[in-house]
């Protein structure tokens, strides 16, 4: 009888054995499961980088085409305008004037301050309309407009859905020519 306990203890300890593999089998698939998971945020982490660096690009070329697009002009620098001359005041009023001028001096009045430096806007040429007139329609958009051949707000007042489309997808608008209405804005300047 004891040969017959021996036997079943070892199918139970073989029992016990394949419980405990099968189970870790069964909870390492989850392990997968969370791998399965880093590798599908790391795809799409990968993919939002990757959208960044062709929008940076897509810029990039942008600014290249303005850069080659517009002249370079010459900044013009703005001279601060002299303080005005106090005027004489009579002598009666001298005296109550000499006590705010005495405390005048005590504070030390701030230095004038330079005016801005005005940069002109290049001028247009010969043929072409300044299209940041249309709301909406920015200086970036303007060269990439030009780049392709769009010179003059009269071209955009002809433009169809069509074109409105093309021409979003061109310059990446993202609705922006429908949302801002820039063919209505174009006819309403060439009328």
């Amino acid at each position: 009888m004891f040969y017959l306990v021996w036997q079943m203890g070892l199918l139970l300890l073989a029992a016990i054995a394949a419980g405990v593999f099968i189970g870790y089998q069964i909870w390492s698939g989850d392990a997968r499961s969370a791998e399965a998971d880093k590798a599908l945020a790391e795809n799409a982490r990968l993919r939002q980088e990757n959208e960044n660096l062709a929008r940076r690009l897509g810029e990039a070329s942008v600014k290249s085409v303005t850069a080659e697009a517009t002249p370079e002009a010459p900044v013009v620098e703005a001279k601060p305008e002299p303080a005005p001359e106090p005027e004489s005041k009579p002598a009666a009023a001298a005296k109550p004037a000499a006590k705010s001028e005495a405390k005048a001096a005590a504070k030390p009045k701030a230095a004038a301050k330079p005016k801005a430096k005005s940069i002109p806007k290049p001028a247009s040429p010969a043929g072409q309309d300044d299209l940041t007139r249309i709301k909406g329609l920015g200086p970036k958009a303007a060269a990439a407009l030009q780049a392709g051949g769009v010179t003059t707000i009269a071209q955009i007042a002809e433009w169809t859905e069509t074109d409105v489309d093309v021409w979003d997808d061109r310059i990446n608008g993202r609705g922006r020519i429908a949302r801002d209405q820039w063919v209505e804005q174009a006819k309403s300047l060439t009328d």
